[in-house]
């Protein structure tokens, strides 16, 4: 079962940022009852993660502030990793950020669309020791080369945990949001979408990090920087100074996170499209023909396409949209029979083969237009968007063979997944809203 600690914290300074009030920026419905203490308003100094900033967003953050996290994130200088730690060590320099005294536990609350200014998904932020994939810690998704080299220079560079990743863990009684003494220090930022995030120190609770550690938790969100993180501490433990330290001693032993009861939060999860770069047209074609044994294909605008899955978004059968040029769009409905025949033939488990995009994968993208799983991680002949109107966007304007629109999957299919062991397609798990960098930090240097 996983370990579970408080940490000391590394902070936007709240002697810098802070104010006695609350900015109007960052106000929440329930301030007036309960007033926090010393607050920084962050807006300007946060980002999202590395993982959906666009070039044209990179820039547009280096120029909101100076000192923007992005700088530590994603920086644009010509050696980025050097770049982030000579940032990270002049801010610490000059009070920029600063390191909390004590180890403490944070309370991270954010809102969702229906409701901006009142948070209403809560978690905890504490450091988990790591181990690998497991009973205690599971993963639910497949990682890619690229990206945790990118993590991994960054993080042996700056020697520090840049934004917690997100594990949920099923708890019917309901505990959370979490208790605990809030200790007067908070930080709220709203991201690009208008929503909150607050984050907020409080006493660390035993018997809240005691019930954790009984939980297994499932990562949500961050698998590339979980694994990076494994191999970060291999490398620390591989000098002979420190090979010797018990389990948990060393700072890379732990990693940051934030811990979701997913059953007293509804976290939203939105899907991920697929643009086909490289397809052969007259296999395309064919498939919108209605002549595929496990496919029928109904004639529907792409602009409607959205809609038609969304109407079908409880529906057993799997279903796609399938956008060619020319304006022609097509719902493709899976024969769930024919579909569950094809699907034994994999070595996956039944809750993978359950899956929408299990079946796009296997039965479209590899079966009939010949782009095999080494394609798709290399990533020459398949992009993703979560835009489905930039997605038709592209295919209209030729840069895409086609795109292909999915329905988002659900919270129970990770967890049914992750318990058998297995893990989806990339791409699979898109948790919105993201949880921003610069709420908080974890160094790992000893």
């Amino acid at each position: 079962m996983p370990l579970v600690s408080p940490f000391s914290g590394l902070h936007y300074s709240l002697a810098r940022f802070g104010a006695p009030g609350v900015p109007q920026r960052v106000r929440m419905a329930d301030d007036a009852q309960a007033p926090p203490g010393r607050l920084a308003d962050i807006t300007d100094l946060v980002c999202p993660p590395y993982d959906v900033i666009d070039e044209a967003r990179r820039w547009e953050l280096l120029k909101r502030n100076d000192r923007n996290a992005i700088r530590l994130e994603y920086s644009a200088e010509p050696d980025p990793y050097a770049a982030a730690a000579a940032s990270r060590d002049a801010w610490l320099a000059d009070g920029t950020l600063e390191r909390r005294a004590e180890p403490v536990a944070y309370s991270y609350r954010h809102s969702t669309p229906s409701a901006p200014d009142e948070p209403s998904v809560d978690g905890i932020v504490v450091r988990v020791l790591l181990e690998p994939w497991g009973d205690g810690i599971r993963p639910h998704e497949h990682t890619m080369p690229g990206p945790k080299a990118d993590r991994l220079a960054l993080l042996r560079a700056t020697q520090t945990q840049l934004s917690p990743i997100l594990a949920v863990y099923f708890d019917r009684s309901g505990a959370g949001p979490f208790g605990g003494s809030a200790l007067g220090d908070a930080w709220r930022a709203r991201d690009d979408d208008g929503l909150i995030h607050e984050l907020t120190a409080i006493e660390p609770d035993e018997s809240l990090l005691a019930d954790l550690g009984r939980q297994t938790l499932f990562v949500a969100d961050g698998h590339h920087r979980y694994e990076t993180a494994l191999v970060y501490q291999a490398e620390v433990r591989a000098d002979p100074d420190r090979a010797a330290a018990g389990p948990g001693e060393l700072a890379a032993d732990w990693i940051m996170m934030m811990v979701v009861n997913a059953e007293a939060s509804e976290l939203e999860i939105l899907p991920t499209h697929r643009i086909l770069l490289d397809a052969d047209p007259g296999d395309l074609r064919e498939l919108a023909a209605g002549n595929d044994p496990l496919f029928t294909a109904i004639p529907l605008a792409p602009d409607a396409l959205a809609s038609g899955l969304e109407d079908r978004r409880s529906a057993e059968e799997p279903a796609f949209g399938l956008v060619l040029p020319d304006r022609d769009g097509f719902l493709l409905v899976g024969d769930p029979d024919g579909l569950a025949d094809r699907m034994r033939r994999e070595r996956m488990s039944d809750a993978v083969r359950s899956l929408d995009l299990a079946a796009l994968h296997v039965a479209v993208l590899q079966d009939r237009l010949g782009i095999s799983a080494d394609d798709v991680a290399a990533g020459k002949r398949l992009a993703y968007t979560r835009d489905e109107a930039e997605a038709r966007r592209r295919v209209a304007n030729g840069d895409a063979e086609a795109a292909i629109l999915v329905r988002p999957t659900r919270l129970d299919q990770l967890a049914e997944v992750a318990m058998a062991g297995d893990v989806m397609p990339q791409k699979s798990t898109y948790f919105h809203p993201k949880l921003l960098t610069g709420m908080v930090f974890n160094p790992v240097e000893d």
